[in-house]
């Protein structure tokens, strides 16, 4: 059977932090979407562990601050993360980001060197 997405996924290569409720960490978002990301580092959560989460964007100096995610799974090093809660002006930014990987990633390289 086939499995579909929400919506679409872009592989990228972006610092994070994160922390729960029993452990706190930091490691590289390797692909990032409107509704989660896939993260990879030497801390792993489990399944079901709830972690605030901080991107670090290349067009900002402020990172995007995902308030609430849901680990859904893990393999290895690397783990995925369903995004609960964000503000309203962070879900803005995902979403400018994301349009702007779908355009190209010539056109973040642009937007970043203003």
């Amino acid at each position: 059977m086939g499995y579909s997405r929400k919506s679409p996924r872009f592989e990228v290569n972006f610092g994070s932090t994160f922390a729960g409720e029993f452990l706190a960490g930091q490691g590289t978002v390797t692909n990032l979407s409107v509704g989660g990301c896939s993260i990879e580092s030497t801390i792993t959560p489990t399944t079901q562990s709830v972690v605030g989460l901080k991107i670090r964007l290349p067009d900002s100096r402020w990172p995007l601050d995902v308030e609430q995610a849901v680990v859904r799974w893990v393999r290895g090093n690397t783990f995925g993360l369903e995004f609960h809660a964000l503000s309203a002006a962070d879900r803005a930014r995902l979403q400018h980001l994301l349009h702007d990987l779908d355009q190209g990633p010539l056109v973040v390289m642009q937007r970043t060197a203003h």
